[in-house]
């Protein structure tokens, strides 16, 4: 049997414009593409596994925690290992791309349609090339001008992340087997903050309902419907619809209709009123109910690539710490350091917050007691990544009157009640809980909260994107200029 040779490899970052820290490669995880893990990649490979006919070729998986645009080095580096290798083997037949979809870098606004534009460049236009993305992925032109297959996570929270690698395989699988299918794009020139929307009600749970009923009855093979990551400053933005069938105008057809249900989307994907962090600890002080009250400070969501170093929420309930049993996070690893010199139990004054960037917000001075330290590691609840084993860097509970800080060298995972739990902060001890993630943290949080409150909190994933100071945005985007119908960039097929 002759084999066919397929390439996979990845990159994912997820940039924020705003966050002025850039991604090195020092940021990345760097693993060969065969040993990763990372579902969009595991559920490629294992789909590819358990075809007799296909030889997978591995190139390099890098990955990094959302932050700011990444470094030239970091482009550079994925170039030399991976296009620069697809140029040397023969008889290739396909390409999967693992991409996040929303990254930029320090001179590059369209880092994956610039890899996709060079990955076509380097296999010719006979190979099939098929890639996964993130549901925030910025799907520019350049990026549908060069791959043939696109698709998106389905779910946010980003539940489907191992099912949409493999349908990105099972397409580029059904294109060798001769069942060459044709994908159209389709653009409506707006954005939403993420906080204020999820596929697990209202309106993108009815569009995604209806588009896999097309898929159940045949009509179409696959579709995506990316809401692009809304703190990307470029003159690309724009939220995306894909359909996948066996015919153009069916492709075009549907993606046209996909559109316009999510141009009518525009105004509830706004989301409702942020609360005012006043009055969610308002919420708290009467919360007598042994669940917490979630402050979501989506701003300095690390996952919506803020520096996740604001202590904009300490601040506020200082005031309160005699009173009010609450938690909330800081990544301060000059804190952690001190808190480690000081030990458990003994008392110092710390100053929280700020160390990453000034210009977001402001630290805080405060007197707290040592409570616990730990080495950082913990193992996620679910249902998001459950049971995968996450660091934090060395991690310190300090308590301030009822008040208990999580500080640690590295914040991530915040979007997983361990982050809490596991470090001795029992949640439903707990009047109110901070939580620094945008949507994705729903997952686990809404079985165990009274109520999650979308806050008007400071950073750089700031949820009022009307207040942020772009620059390049094209004109019109919603909800910065009024769109009608006619601003919808019709259906096209590159491919």
């Amino acid at each position: 049997m002759n084999r066919k040779k397929v390439f996979i490899c990845g990159l994912s970052q997820e940039s924020n414009s705003f966050n002025p820290v850039l991604s090195t490669l020092d940021h990345f995880g760097i693993r060969d593409m065969e040993a990763s893990g990372l579902d969009p990649s595991r559920g490629a490979k294992e789909y590819f596994s358990a075809k007799n006919d296909i030889e997978l070729l591995y190139g390099k998986d890098m990955s990094a925690y959302s932050g700011g645009p990444v470094a030239n080095e970091v482009v550079e580096y994925f170039f030399e290992k991976n296009i620069k290798p697809l140029k040397n083997i023969p008889d290739l037949c396909g390409v999967i791309l693992i991409l996040h979809g929303a990254t930029m870098s320090e001179s590059c606004d369209d880092v994956c349609g610039h890899i996709c534009e060079a990955v076509r460049q380097a296999v010719g236009e006979h190979v099939v090339i098929s890639a996964a993305f993130d549901l925030h992925a910025n799907i520019t032109e350049k990026v549908a001008k060069n791959i043939d297959y696109i698709c998106g996570f389905w779910e946010y929270p980003h539940i489907d992340r191992y099912n949409t690698g493999a349908r990105a395989a099972a397409l580029l699988y059904e294109h060798l087997s001769g069942k060459k299918m044709k994908t159209a794009h389709a653009s409506v020139p707006m954005m939403a903050p993420a906080h204020a929307y999820t596929t697990s009600r209202g309106a993108l749970k009815n569009l995604n309902e209806k588009a896999q009923a097309m898929i159940k009855e045949g009509i179409i093979a696959d579709y995506s419907v990316f809401q692009v990551q809304p703190w990307l400053d470029n003159c690309f933005v724009g939220s995306a619809v894909i359909v996948t069938a066996k015919d153009s105008q069916t492709a075009i057809d549907i993606a046209n209709e996909l559109a316009l249900d999510n141009f009518n989307n525009r105004q509830e994907l706004q989301g409702e009123p942020l609360f005012s962090v006043s009055e969610v600890i308002e919420k708290a002080l009467q919360n007598k109910s042994g669940k917490p009250i979630v402050l979501v400070d989506s701003a300095d969501s690390i996952g919506a690539g803020s520096t996740g170093d604001s202590a904009f929420v300490l601040e506020a309930l200082l005031p309160y710490a005699n009173v009010l049993r609450a938690a909330t996070a800081i990544k301060d690893a000059p804190a952690v350091r001190k808190a480690f010199e000081v030990g458990v139990g003994n008392v110092a004054g710390f100053t929280l917050g700020s160390t990453i960037s000034s210009k977001l917000s402001k630290p805080v001075e405060v007197e707290a007691t040592v409570r616990s330290l730990h080495d950082g590691w913990f193992y996620l609840h679910g249902p998001m990544y459950k049971g995968a084993r996450v660091w934090t860097g060395k991690t310190a509970v300090l308590e301030i009157g009822k008040l208990l800080v999580r500080i640690s060298e590295i914040g991530s995972n915040a979007l997983d009640i361990n982050y809490y739990e596991s470090f001795g902060i029992s949640l439903e001890s707990c009047q109110l809980v901070a939580v620094k993630a945008c949507t994705s943290f729903r997952a686990g949080y809404e079985p165990v909260a009274k109520e999650i409150c979308n806050t008007n909190t400071v950073g750089a994933a700031c949820p009022c994107i009307l207040d942020l100071p772009y620059e390049k945005l094209p004109k019109p985007t919603y909800p910065f200029d009024e769109i009608t119908e006619d601003d919808i960039y019709p259906a096209k097929i590159y491919r």
